[in-house]
C-alpha cells in the first residue's frame, strides 16, 4: 500500500514538475509567435510531463542505488557526488534538448540559440526542478537513514534477548543444581571424568561470555562449544544422548548467529525423554546452504512448548542473514534448518 501511494506521489510530482516547466517556458521565455504557437498543444505539453516523469525515476534508482553505495563503502564518496552532479546536468540537458527539438520541429532558425531571455528562463527552471529534486532526495534518503537505524534496532533488541535467554539458560538455579550433582557424583565415583567435566564446564561459561557482542560466529566455533555442552549432558544422561555430524571442514567456516546449536540441543533435551531404554540422537547436516538439526521426537508428558526460542532465532537469521528458519514437525521426526552465510 505504501508503495503503491509513494508511485503515485512521485508521478504527481515529476508530471507537475514538467507542466511548470511547459508552462514557464512558454509564457515567459519571449519565443517568436510561431515558436510559442507549436508549443502551446496538449502534445507538447503531454511530452514534457512522460519526459520529467522517465528522468524522475531514472533519478530516484540511481538516488537508491548511491544510497546503498554510501552506507556500504566509504571510499566511493567522491563518486557518489559526481553521479549527483551528473544527474542535475541530466535535468538541464533535458530542459534545453526539449526547447531544441521544439525549434526543429517549426523549422526555426538558430536551433541552439535562445534569444529574448529565454537562455534565462531556462536556467530559472532548471533551479527550481533542482530544489525540488534535493528536497525529493533528502526526504528519500531521510527514510532511508530511519529505516536503517530500526533495522539496527530490531537486531539489537533480538541479540540482547538472546543473550539473556543463554546466560539465563546456562546459570538458572536448575541447570546449576544438575551440573553441580553431577560433578559431585562424578568426582566421588570417577575423579578423572570430574576433571573433563569441570573443563567442559568452564568451556561452556567462557564461549558464552565471549561471543556476547558478536552478531555472527563460525560454524567451527558452534560446534567445539556444542561438544562442550553436550558432554555435560552426556555425563548427567549417563550417555542417553549422542550426536552425529556431517560436516567437511570447508562448511566449519560458514557463519551463524552465536548460540544457535546450544539453543538447538536445549530444545531437544526439554522436550523429549531421554532414558537408558529410550536413547536420543541429534543428526546435524548442511544441505543446500542450510545447517539441518534432526532428532525423533520422544515427548514428554504434560510438556507444552511456546516456541519463544526458535522465533527468536528466526528473527535473529532473518535481521542478519536475510533468511528465516524453517522448522519441520512431522513423521515423527523434528528437524530446525538454519540459513547459513558465507563468510
Amino acid at each position: 500500500m505504501n508503495v503503491n501511494l509513494n508511485r503515485f506521489l512521485y508521478c504527481g510530482l515529476f508530471s507537475g514538475l514538467g507542466i511548470f516547466s511547459f508552462l514557464l517556458l512558454i509564457h515567459y521565455a519571449d519565443f517568436p509567435s510561431d515558436i510559442t504557437d507549436t508549443f502551446s498543444s496538449f502534445g507538447t505539453c503531454l511530452f514534457f510531463v512522460v519526459a520529467f516523469n522517465v528522468l524522475g525515476y531514472f533519478t530516484i534508482r540511481v538516488s537508491s542505488w548511491l544510497n546503498t553505495q554510501y552506507a556500504l563503502n566509504i571510499k566511493s564518496r567522491g563518486k557518489i557526488t559526481v553521479m549527483y552532479i551528473l544527474v542535475m546536468l541530466a535535468f538541464l540537458l533535458l530542459n534545453y534538448s526539449l526547447l531544441v527539438v521544439a525549434k526543429l520541429l517549426v523549422g526555426a532558425e538558430r536551433l541552439f540559440t535562445f534569444p529574448n531571455g529565454g537562455l534565462r528562463i531556462l536556467i530559472l527552471v532548471w533551479l527550481i526542478e533542482l530544489v525540488v529534486l534535493g528536497l525529493l532526495l533528502a526526504y528519500r534518503s531521510m527514510q532511508n537513514t530511519l529505516k536503517l537505524q530500526q533495522h539496527a534496532a530490531d537486531l539489537q533488541k533480538e541479540n540482547n534477548t538472546a543473550r539473556y535467554t543463554a546466560l539465563q539458560n546456562q546459570l538458572n538455579p536448575h541447570f546449576l543444581f544438575n551440573s553441580l550433582n553431577t560433578l559431585i557424583a562424578e568426582i566421588e565415583y570417577n575423579p578423572q571424568n570430574a576433571v573433563i567435566f569441570t573443563k567442559n564446564l568452564s568451556n561452556v561459561y567462557r564461549y558464552v561470555l565471549q561471543c556476547q557482542d558478536k552478531p555472527l560466529v563460525t560454524l567451527g566455533e558452534e560446534m567445539e562449544f556444542m561438544k562442550a555442552y553436550l558432554f555435560l549432558h552426556e555425563v548427567r544422561l549417563g550417555d542417553c544422548i549422542t550426536c552425529q555430524c556431517d560436516i567437511s571442514s570447508e562448511d566449519m567456516e560458514q557463519m551463524l548467529p552465536p548460540l544457535t546449536l546450544q539453543l538447538l540441543v536445549e530444545n531437544v533435551i526439554k522436550h523429549n525423554s531421554i532414558t537408558i531404554g529410550n536413547p536420543m540422537k541429534i543428526d546435524i547436516s548442511i544441505q543446500n546452504d542450510y545447517l539441518t538439526v534432526c532428532n525423533l521426537i520422544h515427548p514428554k508428558k504434560n510438556r507444552t512448548s511456546v516456541g519463544v526460542g526458535l522465533q527468536n532465532l528466526s528473527n535473529r537469521c532473518r535481521l542478519i542473514i536475510g533468511k528465516e528458519i524453517n522448522i519441520q514437525d512431522k513423521h515423527g521426526m523434528f528437524v530446525v534448518k538454519v540459513p547459513l552465510l558465507d563468510e
